[in-house]
Order: C-alpha cells, then structure tokens, then sequence
C-alpha cells in the first residue's frame, strides 16, 4: 500500500483576504505520486499518495514548499491577492491497510536549552555591527541579501550572488580576490556563477525550469562561506576589524538558519 503525507500550511494575507475554496489533483508525471490540494480561508491541505514517501522524507518537506507556492503564485494571478505561507504541520501515514500502519508527526521544535552565550560580548558584537552596516550601504545590503538567502531556500543562489556582487563593490575587488576571501578556489567561483547564470534558473530564466533545491547539510554551508568572505572583505576597508574564524561564520548560521530549509 502507498505512503501517504499531509502537510498543513496557514495562508496569510496582509489585507484580510480569504482563500477561495478550491480543490484539485495534480499526477506527477515521473513518478506517479499523486497530490490532493484543497485550500479555503486561511488553510491550504497538501496531501501527497505514493510509494516510499517516508524514505526521503525531507524531500516531501521541501516538495510541499514548491506545491504551495505553485498555489500562491495562481491565487496571485487569479486577482485573490498576496498570501504568505507558513507551514503549520505535517502528519506521515506508513504502510496503510497494513498490519504495521503508523503515524507520525514531522517534529518542528529544536531543543536549543542547554547552550549559553556571552550576553556582554553579544552586544557588543551587535553594536559594532550595527555601526558598521548603518555608515557601509554596500556592506549592509551583501548583509541582507545573506539573511533573505536564509529565509528563502528556493531562492538562496539567487540572493548569495546578488551579495557577492555588493561585495565586489564593496571593496573594490574582483572575482578573484573574493574567492580567496571566501575560501574557495576561483574555479568552484566560476563553477557557482555558471550555474546560477545559465544552467539553473535562479539569475536568469532557463528552458529547463529547474532551480537548485536547498539541502540542509549543504544550505548552511553556503551561506557560512558568503558570510565567512563578507568578514574578510570588510577586513580588506576596515582595519579595526580583527575578522572572524570560519568557525565564527559557520556559528553566525548555525544560530540563523532555520531547523530544516523547507519546515
């Protein structure tokens, strides 16, 4: 008997819209796995029928968070306005109609207790911070598109290329000089920017359709090497600033990123 999932997301609108009742299926062509999508109000119910679906199950995180933005992007278009998925559960059905039919819930809450931090140091860090980015647009918007890259796995090429551009500009260096800061070699730079330009569709729109998905042992990892560079560039035009370790960038994300890329 198929697998089955449910993911659960709460729609939210800015303006008080409410999501028209809508139903439909959708069959996917490579695999056979069917989605059930029915939404209305505030909720959209995205239930996936399939063999093996708890055996990748992150895939069936991430693949809820493509369905759901297939459906915000036609509730756009169809003149219902703008709406902002949050998702707010995920139940998994094993082996139904079986002897050893289970279910489980997709668990969204890091125990994250017992760590401790400096509370002096933190804010000193913050304020410095702080200064820097408010007196260094350039600085400041590479900071930010970091942080929208962790808030938007599906777009996270996107954003960490548009940063590393700023910091091109930033301190007047090239694609090569950034590399070294970034701590990569200036081939695996040139690889990154053939991907995102012309392979996938993340800068510029590609025949194919496709986009990088963000997997979590690797998502973290780009975003700490962005940010692991964007330290050691400001070191190049701010010669009070001692840098940070790769370990101090890798720790910056770790404490940002969310739990999973797609929740």
């Amino acid at each position: 008997m198929p697998d089955v999932v449910v993911s659960i997301f709460k729609l939210k609108n800015e303006r008080g819209f409410f999501v028209p009742n809508f139903d439909t299926r959708y069959l996917e062509r490579d695999t056979g796995q069917e989605w059930i999508i029915n939404c209305g109000g505030s909720r959209a119910y995205f239930i996936r029928i399939g063999d093996n679906l708890t055996k990748y199950f992150n895939e069936q995180s991430e693949d809820s968070h493509f369905m759901v933005k297939r459906l915000t992007t036609s509730l756009f278009l169809g003149c219902c306005g703008l709406f902002h998925p949050e998702a707010t559960g995920r139940l998994i059905f094993e082996k139904i109609c079986t002897p050893e039919f289970n279910i489980a819930t997709h668990l969204d809450i890091w125990n994250d207790t017992n760590k401790t931090s400096d509370d002096k140091l933190v804010l000193t860090e913050v304020t410095d911070w702080y200064g820097f980015i408010s007196k260094n647009t350039l600085f400041r918007r590479a900071a930010e598109d970091a942080y929208a890259a962790l808030c938007n796995p599906i777009e996270a090429d996107f954003f960490i290329y548009r940063g590393m551009e700023w910091l091109l500009q930033a301190g007047n260096i090239g694609w090569r000089e950034l590399a070294e800061d970034i701590g990569v070699t200036f081939n695996e730079i040139k690889k990154f920017k053939q991907q995102v330009n012309v392979e996938l569709g993340q800068r510029h729109g590609v025949k194919s359709g496709k986009k990088r998905r963000a997997k979590l042992l690797d998502y973290g990892a780009f975003v700490a090497d962005f940010i692991n560079g964007f330290c050691n560039v400001r070191k190049r035009v701010d010669p009070e600033f001692l840098g940070y370790s790769p370990k101090k960038a890798a720790d910056i994300v770790t404490k940002a990123m969310p739990i999973v890329p797609y929740p």
